[in-house]
């Protein structure tokens, strides 16, 4: 499990930032909006701060501990960004809370790109994130965030669920294990929706993000995005009834 290295010994007085664990993401976010992740080093993070590497092996152990504070970091950031979201929603409107979050959740990615890329990008290559660490902590967070918005749908009577008898075995010992594991208290044929739709909302925003519909709609994109988020939240919802 990773545990943040704490000081040794007071850091030499050249160091131009304060020394923190907060300063060590700054600086390493900041590497990587200018040069993606291979830019996250640890001497670069030290020279950055006005420090010897030696100082700051002192609070993490190298570079995979660099990339996992700040996986960590912008994946609170997005689930902060999406209970903000929530707070001008009614509790009872289920439809609009999961338009919200999910809204907040496109918006974050592009105003963040590379960090969007970082955490939910392709895998990066010779990391492999703690095992039971803060990053699993971070994305449970997330996951049981949205994932309490369609409880809130199911009890509404507004989710769109199956029988668990049509599901494959293991696709219905994952569910089981994904509702466990985020505290859902759901059936697999209730959390299928709610994998369902995190499957489509993470691949239309991540093709928006990527740029790959500029050969269609140029620069922007938004209008067709948030027509297919609209025609998701359709298809995982049964409509009021009138």
């Amino acid at each position: 499990m990773f545990t943040a290295q704490p000081p040794r010994d007071e850091v030499p007085s050249v160091a131009t930032t304060p020394l923190t664990l907060d300063a060590l993401v700054a600086t390493s976010r900041t590497l990587l909006v200018e040069g993606g992740p291979d830019a996250i080093v640890v001497r670069e993070v030290a020279r950055r701060l006005g420090v010897t590497a030696p100082a700051l092996y002192r609070y993490v152990r190298g570079r995979d501990d660099l990339l996992t504070l700040l996986i960590t970091a912008c994946t609170d950031e997005v689930t902060a960004a999406c209970l903000d979201a929530l707070k001008a929603c009614p509790p009872d409107d289920v439809e609009g809370r999961i338009r919200a979050a999910t809204l907040a959740f496109r918006a974050w990615a592009l105003q963040h790109r590379p960090e969007f890329g970082l955490v939910y990008g392709t895998p990066l290559m010779h990391y492999a994130a703690p095992e039971g660490g803060p990053t699993v902590d971070a994305g449970q967070r997330f996951g049981g965030l949205f994932g309490s918005l369609f409880v809130e749908a199911l009890a509404a009577g507004r989710l769109r669920t199956v029988d668990d008898g049509v599901l494959s075995p293991g696709v219905r010992a994952s569910l089981a294990a994904t509702a466990s594991r985020l505290g859902l208290p759901m059936r697999p044929g209730e959390v299928r929706p709610f994998i369902v739709g995190w499957h489509r909302m993470l691949g239309i925003v991540s093709v928006e993000v990527a740029g790959h519909l500029r050969w269609v709609f140029g620069e922007d994109a938004s209008a067709f995005a948030e027509e297919q988020l609209e025609e998701l939240l359709a298809d995982l919802l049964v409509p009021v009834a009138s």
